[in-house]
């Protein structure tokens, strides 16, 4: 992809995923976000056949996002499991406080949940193999102890998920001390050598 495509792409994304927030998945069109960033309808076409695959994009840049400012924080420290409650509690926060998802989880249930559950494998991909290499290593240097890397990847990702879907509870996924609160008692405990 070239410098131009890329930045095509980041406009396209961010003009869509302002309207989402602003109007809504439902009332936002491809043509509306054509306009938005000025482009014409063929050539957002040619880039996303259809709404829902623009709507993947968006959600998708998100995820990616999310895992590089958690990357880039956690790589001084030197502890691998401290890295993965820090990883963790991170990730509560940033999905719980996403504006996209927030508004779309309140106005749109029935737009967003299939994405985020019975639709949430591409996601769930992604991110068990991200987070999977993080636990490999942690193992490695004997800082978590021999599990399935990916499995216990992945039983981190539905704890996530689950956070984001049903925030009630004594868990507030809202409130750093919680979050840490629970990682710390609960999934250190689970993967402490």
């Amino acid at each position: 992809m070239t410098n131009k495509e890329a930045e095509s792409r980041r406009k396209i994304l961010d003009s869509a995923r302002e309207l989402y927030i602003e109007f809504g998945l439902r009332k936002t069109s491809m043509d509306d976000v054509a306009k938005r960033t000025g482009i014409g309808r063929a050539t957002l076409y040619r880039r996303y056949s259809d709404k829902d695959q623009l709507f993947q994009a968006v959600i998708f840049r998100e995820v990616k996002r999310d895992l590089a400012s958690i990357e880039k924080r956690i790589r001084g420290i030197e502890n691998h499991l401290d890295g993965l409650m820090e990883a963790f509690t991170m990730a509560v926060l940033s999905i719980h406080g996403n504006s996209l998802l927030s508004r779309l989880l309140v106005t749109e249930p029935e737009q967003i949940l299939p994405f985020l559950t019975s639709n949430f494998d591409k996601i769930m991909s992604f991110s068990t193999q991200f987070l999977g290499v993080q636990i490999a290593v942690a193992q490695k240097q004997g800082h978590i102890r021999e599990l399935h890397a990916n499995t216990t990847a992945e039983m981190i990702l539905r704890l996530i998920q689950s956070l984001m879907l049903s925030p009630g509870g004594l868990i507030d996924p809202a409130d750093e001390g919680s979050v840490r609160r629970f990682a710390e008692g609960w999934i250190h405990p689970l993967l402490a050598p």
